[in-house]
């Protein structure tokens, strides 16, 4: 959170861009405009839209729908996939129980149909678990049935809908496909720089939003339409979320008049409270606190309590006595809750778990743990009860399978952003998935499902049918706070995202070590890896899965890329890195594709420094030094990258050169000894355990001294020693 000082400063030079007609001030500095230079092949003649009257003039009135299908394909590449609150991925989403939160929903509805009121932005916050998830889904439904819903985004960070730079582009996304003018503008303003998408969080808002709403005026002294925002603090980076209410509030104060309302809602974390207590922001922003025991809060949850269970004695009427539960259960129940709905959700998710299928056992072992956990709930100490509930939960894992359970916990909540690389990437999405864990951890499809068997009343587990596409789903985020709090999860506690990131890394390793060990040739090392992976899933995979395992081979490779530079520049000993001494470096860099290769270069000019562990593993030579005769095109063929623009498509990528005959061999090898007269001092590295599985690896400046890494040839050479 900035100083107060400072976030003037922010003030008075927003204010100045906002009034500004100069429209440089809202494209984003710097970055290629190869990618607009290709749309625009593709479009021909631009659109030009009318913002006073939201009209549209083509130039050459052909093409429509496929220029608008185009833009709207690139930019739904940046969004936060599955935040709508309609998206298939937050099934069945959170939302309020008929008859409760009344009073809280009638309070939001009126000051949202209030066309007088001077406040656009309106702040829903309290403690976790007491439900804010399910004010704004509910909400979200109301606004969508009268077709006033502008976009939803539901914020999640254990199932990674929480990258910052989605947010205004998810919210961009939901506004083009609702409002007519807003999507026209969108095709405009993309067509000649699409990579605005990729800027910065203000660069963003300034186009998106400041841009049409403001200056095109799109919608003026029309209805209002609703922007939600949930659970911000759930998003990456305490700044990211202090500028996005910095952003929202100074954009709605300077202009009221703006057809757009707005909701964010939030834990009350004190770098949130400070940004909304500040002044500036206070003058355009109401705010609505929701209590955990409150008396409206104690009767709402009472309310759920007693129809959800009248579901239950319904659904199993034949086991279930109607006197079910006792009013003394009941009351034990409720007590327990405190007007705690995350508590009540899980309780019944517990009681009706049906591959239990007795409701009735389910309540006497709630009952037995909330008398055993001895305890009253309390503002210090609100979760008292639900940590009880986890931990009996998790107790009844077998212990055999909670190192596999714990491994899954681990990578669901921490894999999409362990940092691994110079680049600190996170674990590609397939790999997030259960089957990708499976294959990741070495474990079968049955060892899977045991190992997470007990927890279904925390989780959403996917079906093996489409474990392939979609990750393990947290029901709530209050069961990962418990299991990444050490405090509250003591024994299941499943570390740091340091301890995963080791975990991760150790594994990788192993598995390309199964695949390409000193027996396995080159041209065996993809059939070896399908073998691994048949062995743990099916055994007659569909085309869907063999393409799938074929995904998560290269993305495997990918990560391995980021992994081995990674662990080579590491201080201290670890498993991942003692693995390296094993790791047939050659085989690794053959399959590489080109950004693998600039990625792999860049990590091991950048972070590896030498240390005396390293002898034998990693050393740095000059050019001169190199003898390049030994090539071959099959077990030693070299290969370079760099980057370039395409003279036909006009796009810019990383180009790839691998000898693939006699000749071109040829050529390579005397291009590298023309390197080494040039540039004999040029510093290279030889890095591999395996002597006969070393690779040199060494990059050139194409451009001077620019440090941008798409200003150098990158190679990568087969070295045995």
């Amino acid at each position: 959170m900035a100083p107060r000082k400072e976030w003037r400063k922010f003030r008075v030079w927003f204010r100045g861009i906002l009034s500004s007609e100069d429209e440089n001030h809202y494209v984003p500095d710097g970055g290629p405009q190869w990618q607009g230079d290709y749309i625009q092949n593709i479009i021909n003649n631009g659109i030009h839209v009318h913002g006073d009257n939201n009209t549209v003039v083509r130039q050459d009135g052909q093409g429509d729908r496929n220029i608008m299908t185009q833009i709207m394909s690139l930019l739904s590449q940046h969004v936060i996939h599955g935040a709508a609150h309609d998206s298939s991925a937050r099934t069945p989403p959170p939302r309020c129980h008929p008859e409760t939160r009344v009073k809280l929903i009638a309070r939001i509805t009126a000051w949202f149909e209030d066309q007088a009121s001077l406040e656009l932005l309106l702040w829903i916050t309290g403690p976790a678990g007491v439900g804010k998830s399910a004010i704004v889904q509910t909400f979200a439904e109301y606004l969508s049935r009268l077709s006033t819903l502008g976009a939803s985004v539901f914020i999640s960070r254990p199932n990674k809908r929480d990258n910052p730079h989605g947010v205004f582009i998810t919210i961009a996304y939901q506004l083009a496909t609702r409002i007519e003018a807003y999507r026209n503008y969108i095709v405009e303003r993309l067509s000649p720089d699409p990579e605005l998408l990729s800027g910065d969080i203000q660069a963003q808002f300034m186009a998106l939003i400041f841009e049409p709403f403001v200056e095109k005026k799109i919608g003026a002294g029309g209805k209002r339409w609703g922007i939600l925002l949930d659970g911000l603090d759930e998003l990456q980076g305490k700044d990211a979320q202090c500028e996005i209410i910095q952003l929202i509030s100074t954009f709605v104060h300077e202009h009221p008049n703006v057809p757009l309302v707005w909701i964010i809602s939030s834990r009350p974390e004190s770098h949130i409270s400070n940004t909304f207590d500040d002044d500036g922001v206070q003058h355009s922003c109401l705010s609505e606190y929701i209590p955990i025991d409150s008396t409206e809060a104690c009767e709402d949850v009472e309310r759920f309590l007693r129809s959800s269970f009248k579901m239950v004695q319904k659904k199993y009427r034949h086991s279930v006595p109607s006197d079910w539960p006792s009013n003394i259960e009941f009351l034990q129940v409720t007590t327990a809750a405190s007007g705690l709905f995350v508590y009540a959700e899980v309780v019944m998710q517990f009681i009706r778990d049906p591959d239990y299928a007795d409701p009735v056992s389910r309540l006497e072992v709630l009952l037995s743990v909330i008398d055993h956990s001895n305890a009253v709930a309390s503002k210090e100490n609100p979760f008292i009860h639900l940590d009880a509930l986890y931990s009996a939960i998790l107790s009844s894992i077998p212990s055999t399978l909670w190192p596999t359970t714990k491994h899954l916990f681990g990578v669901a909540i921490f894999g999409g952003r362990i940092g691994l690389g110079w680049r600190r990437d996170g674990l590609r999405t397939n790999l997030l998935t259960l089957r990708g864990m499976s294959i990741l951890f070495g474990v079968t499809r049955n060892v899977v499902y045991a190992s997470l068997d007990k927890c279904q009343s925390t989780l959403k587990i996917q079906d093996w049918k489409v474990a392939h596409k979609k990750p393990l789903t947290f029901l709530h985020a209050s069961f990962s706070d418990y299991l990444k709090d050490s405090g509250r999860s003591r024994d299941f506690y499943i570390g740091d995202e340091e301890d995963v990131k080791k975990d991760v890394e150790s594994r990788l390793l192993e598995i390309w070590s199964k695949c390409s060990g000193d027996d396995i040739n080159l041209a065996s090392v993809e059939s070896t890896w399908y073998q691994y992976c048949l062995k743990l899933a099916d055994k007659s995979p569909s085309r869907a899965i063999e393409k799938f395992h074929a995904n998560l081979f290269h993305n495997i490779i990918h990560q391995l890329g980021r992994v081995v530079p990674n662990n080579l520049g590491k201080q201290i000993e670890s498993p991942a890195s003692t693995s390296l001494r094993k790791i047939h470096m050659r085989k690794l860099c053959y399959f590489f594709n080109a950004l693998d290769i600039m990625l792999f270069v860049t990590g091991l000019m950048t972070d590896v420094s030498l240390q005396p562990r390293h002898v034998g593993l990693f050393r740095e030579v000059e050019l001169r030094e190199l003898e390049f005769g030994h090539l071959d095109l099959m077990e030693m063929s070299p290969v370079s990258t760099h980057y370039e623009k395409d003279s036909k498509s006009f796009e810019k990528s990383w180009a790839y050169r691998r000898p693939r005959s006699n000749a071109e061999l040829k050529a390579f090898v005397s291009d590298l000894e023309l390197l080494q007269k040039s540039s004999p001092g040029l510093k290279v590295v030889i890095v591999g355990g395996v002597p006969q599985e070393r690779v040199v690896a060494f990059r050139r400046p194409l451009n001077g001294m620019s440090p941008n890494p798409m200003h150098f040839m990158y190679y990568v050479v087969p070295y045995p020693e």
